[in-house]
């Protein structure tokens, strides 16, 4: 198993709350993985995709996501970019004010409205196998473990277009190198060093990688927030009441602020939002949950709710709200 890194890198992993609950599957441990970011992962207990793989720079299989990109020609000429879905592109050129300290050693420091502030540092020149020229890039942001290192080269390493196994994963980072007629190049061999991470939107997350915001003096980031709901059927419909579970509110970081237990068909629950949330049922199966938060009032059945079928007794629901 590689080790190189693991430790540098798994205290940046250990800021993660976006990191789903769900263990890693026994299909991936019995493959015997060794990526550092599988290792990353296997520390904090994190979600390995099973069925497809996380290449986190791709953002069109993943919207929150964004990709930095960061090249050097030469030993210096640094330039780079933020690339989101939709057609956004941040692109810093090499004569960009950010990068005045396009050296070894010297931190760039540019800010980004889709992932907020963030620097560029390449540590080495002529690293280890990625040939003469400055390189060994150390990717930082404000809002991804307070300013913690990513380890660029190490995990770019980990992911060859032509060796690597598709299913296998995530993947934080690659070199992206071509030669005149579009075939893939060895960093080692090129005048033109580049390297691609995806890194998550503010407030985002996914991949082992999570972005948190500025909260406000209530410890929650404002703006859409989202409440996961359980409704309960009626065991004895002649006599007995809905249940209602609020299974979390979550904020713009999408971190949970609020949730009760299963409770009676009218709850109304205190968080860390300045109002209550109170959701409550009505009289049959098919009568939509209501809402209100604020001076906001809503159903079940609105745009802004999502709502599954009944199963096994009970249906769930997620709605976002403005918070």
């Amino acid at each position: 198993m590689k080790t190189s890194n693991i430790v540098a890198a798994a205290a940046l992993a250990l800021q993660s709350q976006h990191v789903q609950a769900n263990p890693i599957s026994k299909a991936l441990m019995a493959r015997g993985k060794s990526s550092i970011a599988l290792s990353i992962l296997e520390l904090i207990g994190g979600f390995i995709p099973t069925e497809d793989a996380f290449m986190a720079w791709e953002t069109k299989d993943h919207p929150n996501f964004c990709s930095v990109y960061m090249e050097t020609k030469d030993g210096g000429h640094c330039k780079g970019g933020v690339e989101c879905q939709g057609g956004y592109n941040h692109e810093l050129k090499e004569d960009d004010k950010g990068w005045k300290n396009c050296r070894v050693g010297g931190e760039n420091k540019f800010s980004d409205e889709k992932i907020g502030d963030f620097s560029i540092t390449f540590k080495e020149r002529d690293g280890k196998n990625q040939g003469e020229g400055l390189t060994t890039p150390i990717l930082k942001l404000k809002y991804v473990g307070n300013w913690k290192e990513i380890p660029v080269q190490t995990l770019a390493e980990e992911y060859n277009p032509d060796e690597t196994d598709k299913d296998d994963g995530p993947y934080l980072c690659h070199n992206k190198h071509y030669d005149a007629i579009g075939l893939h190049t060895d960093i080692s061999s090129t005048r033109r060093k580049s390297w691609t991470c995806g890194v998550p939107q503010i407030g985002k997350g996914g991949g082992g990688l999570d972005s948190n915001g500025p909260t406000n003096d209530r410890g929650y980031r404002g703006g859409t927030c989202n409440v996961h709901v359980v409704q309960y059927q009626k065991p004895d419909p002649s006599k007995d009441k809905y249940q209602i579970e609020i299974s979390s509110i979550t904020d713009e970081n999408e971190n949970k602020i609020g949730g009760v237990g299963k409770s009676g068909p009218d709850v109304t629950l205190k968080s860390k939002l300045p109002y209550t949330l109170r959701v409550w049922t009505l009289n049959v199966d098919d009568d939509p949950v209501k809402f209100h938060y604020d001076n906001q009032k809503w159903t079940s059945d609105d745009d802004n709710c999502s709502t599954g079928k009944y199963d096994s007794g009970n249906r769930d629901m997620d709605c976002t709200f403005k918070c």
